[in-house]
């Protein structure tokens, strides 16, 4: 089994570390649908405790990204089209409504922030040393500002548990062909109607966007189901 760190944790809590370290070895498809976590392992590569990993792998379980199987080692959560479809529901709506919120509520300087990030896009877009992970990474951190310019916290954390869980199907099943791409002339049309404090249209094309991510993930793992 891949390592999900390289060296022992100094960092934070060591519960907290764990945490983090794999679920990031999970978001970014570093391991993949229904492997086994072997617990001892993972302990021993990150320099706790069994029962702090499996601490970790608890909370993981629940946020939906690890199956607890009784007197088996864990496993990742596998490539589920009706748990895809469900995970980009919820979050469609709930991007919307932090997209009109953030209508109402954005800052001149953030907005201005936010026309920064999607130039960040387009640059790594355009240079041909750019990776599709880093283009991933700056496309979060461009929705990441939006959301927190709706001033709803708890908007925005359930809001990125949804990322997280929409970045590891994206991870495995788009980036390797580079599928989906993320769009700064598409994200224009946002920061139009964030200009405009148009949050009907903002939340709309929220919705739209984010379902038009479910529609590529769908569209290459259904095939896989059925083949």
């Amino acid at each position: 089994m891949q390592s999900a760190h390289q060296a022992p944790l100094n960092f934070k809590t060591r519960e907290e570390a764990a945490y983090e370290s794999l679920r990031q070895a999970i978001i970014q498809g570093r391991w993949g649908p229904d492997q086994s976590l072997a617990v001892s392992r993972i302990a021993s590569d990150l320099g706790v405790s069994r029962i702090t990993v499996a601490n970790a792998l608890k909370r993981l379980a629940g946020e939906g990204f690890v199956f607890l199987v009784p007197h088996k080692e864990p496993v990742v959560a596998r490539l589920d089209p009706d748990g895809v479809r469900e995970i980009y529901l919820m979050r469609a709506d709930l991007e919307a409504l932090a997209a009109r919120e953030a209508a109402a509520r954005i800052t001149a300087d953030e907005l201005e922030e936010a026309q920064h990030l999607n130039e960040v896009i387009r640059a790594l877009r355009t240079d041909p040393s750019g990776t599709i992970a880093s283009i991933r990474t700056a496309d979060r951190t461009f929705h990441r500002h939006i959301r927190l310019a709706a001033r709803m916290t708890r908007l925005a954390r359930l809001l990125e548990n949804l990322a997280d869980q929409c970045e590891y199907y994206r991870s495995r099943l788009l980036d390797p062909s580079q599928r989906a791409v993320p769009d700064p002339t598409a994200h224009q049309v946002l920061l139009d109607d964030l200009a405009a404090r148009d949050g009907g249209g903002a939340a709309r094309f929220m919705r739209n966007h984010i379902l038009g991510g479910m529609r590529s993930v769908l569209a290459v793992l259904e095939p896989r189901r059925t083949g």
